[in-house]
């Protein structure tokens, strides 16, 4: 009767043990599912600051004409009436283009 009692406490310990490391809801488990849970405080964390600057910026573009003025001609690339705008070439433009160098050209004659 005593080894049938120990040989079921071997089993049950067996398989105790199991549950602890191998299975899903074990310590590995566990570990794992915490790191997870930080990565997703961190992503929320992160969407929690964005929201608060999409929400600062959407009452400055409510409330403040000269943000939403600069905010226009930043993204728009808009102009006030009194300002001209000079294009420079780049320095890597391609000298096979016939468009390239047009007003350096113009300008020789």
């Amino acid at each position: 009767m005593r080894v049938i009692f120990l040989a079921l406490l071997l089993v049950l310990n067996a398989f105790l043990g199991y549950r602890l490391l191998a299975s899903d809801q074990g310590v590995f488990a566990y570990v794992k599912l915490r790191e997870e849970c930080g990565r997703m405080q961190d992503r929320l964390a992160e969407a929690d600051r964005r929201a608060r600057d999409l929400s600062r910026e959407i009452r400055l573009l409510q409330f403040d004409r000269d943000y939403l003025k600069d905010t226009i001609r930043k993204r728009m690339n808009y102009l006030a009436q009194d300002e001209v705008v000079y294009v420079f070439p780049d320095a890597k433009t391609d000298s096979t283009d016939p468009h390239a160098g047009a007003a350096t050209n113009a300008n020789q004659d």
